[in-house]
């Protein structure tokens, strides 16, 4: 059989190839790794990389759906390594049927095949539609642009593809970064996550202060994303109003301390933050929408 490398967010990856071993037995060729809370980008490179150096030849790599943090660090991954393939998607079926040789396109559509409704199905209204979420969303240029920031260093991933983009009906992804907008790689990362029908603008602070103030996202609901606070200064110094900020993910570092749990501040986060806060921002914290914002300043005092 193929030689598989899992990878997911939190231990989905683990506990699927657990249960495919109460099946088939060890599974020797098969490797999962998990993409924690408190990691960053580079955390799980370096988990991929290792788990990829114990393999005798080039994994495929299963991750768990298009657009996530372990999807975007595998495409980081393979620009290095070319000779691996990446499928989105994983799920106990396919790693089973893969583990089994079965070619990938083929397990593929036997998941496809098995999956679906069991046992009787209730009759749907003919009027009941799922609304498309390919669906385009629409600008009202009539309307000023309305914006949002969110501090979080994974940038574009599941819960700002899904939850934040629904929650605060967006138009637009505004990523922030001037390190980032020099990586082809990364930014065919990011163009991979964006969700479709949503624009993205992948700026430095410079550019995006720039169009900012000339008003050319008029009429759109755009989410500013930065990796940490010291880009939202350089945009209060470049002479952008900024909106409250919410402080959602910073991972562990050498030299940082734990405020939250999915926020690790250095002293330069700390001294950004107050430059922030003593220009009149309001700065919370709240990881997903469903969550509580949380007054963020007091926390550093923790």
């Amino acid at each position: 059989m193929q030689n598989l490398l899992l990878i997911s967010h939190g231990n989905y990856a683990k506990a699927t190839l657990e249960s495919c071993q109460m099946i088939l037995g060890p599974l020797k060729q098969v490797k999962a790794v998990e993409f924690k809370q408190t990691m960053n980008q580079d955390d799980l490179l370096a988990e991929i990389e290792t788990a990829y150096a114990s393999f005798d030849s080039a994994p495929i790599i299963l991750v768990d759906f298009k657009g996530g943090t372990p999807g975007n660090c595998a495409i980081r991954f393979q620009a290095k390594h070319p000779e691996i393939r990446i499928y989105a998607g994983l799920s106990f079926a396919l790693v089973l049927a893969l583990a089994t040789g079965t070619p990938v396109d083929e397990a593929f559509n036997q998941v496809q095949a098995s999956s679906g409704a069991l046992g009787s199905t209730p009759n749907l209204d003919k009027n009941t539609s799922t609304p498309s979420s390919n669906k385009k969303i629409e600008t009202n240029n009539n309307n000023p642009a309305k914006f949002f920031v969110r501090i979080d260093e994974r940038l574009i991933h599941g819960q700002v593809a899904t939850m934040w983009t629904n929650a605060l009906k967006l138009t637009r992804l505004m990523v922030v970064d001037d390190d980032i907008v020099k990586s082809n790689i990364q930014k065919t990362a990011l163009k991979t996550a964006c969700p479709h029908g949503i624009h993205l603008s992948i700026l430095t602070s410079k550019g995006a202060a720039k169009r900012i103030k000339a008003n050319n996202y008029h009429g759109q609901t755009v989410l500013i994303l930065v990796k940490n606070p010291l880009v939202l200064q350089r945009l209060v110094e470049n002479g952008v109003a900024l909106p409250a900020i919410n402080v959602g993910n910073m991972s562990t570092k050498d030299s940082s301390r734990q405020v939250a749990k999915s926020v690790a501040v250095t002293a330069e986060d700390i001294a950004a933050f107050k430059f922030l806060d003593q220009h009149g921002l309001k700065l919370y914290h709240q990881m997903v929408p469903a969550e509580t914002a949380e007054d963020f300043m007091p926390l550093l005092d923790k």
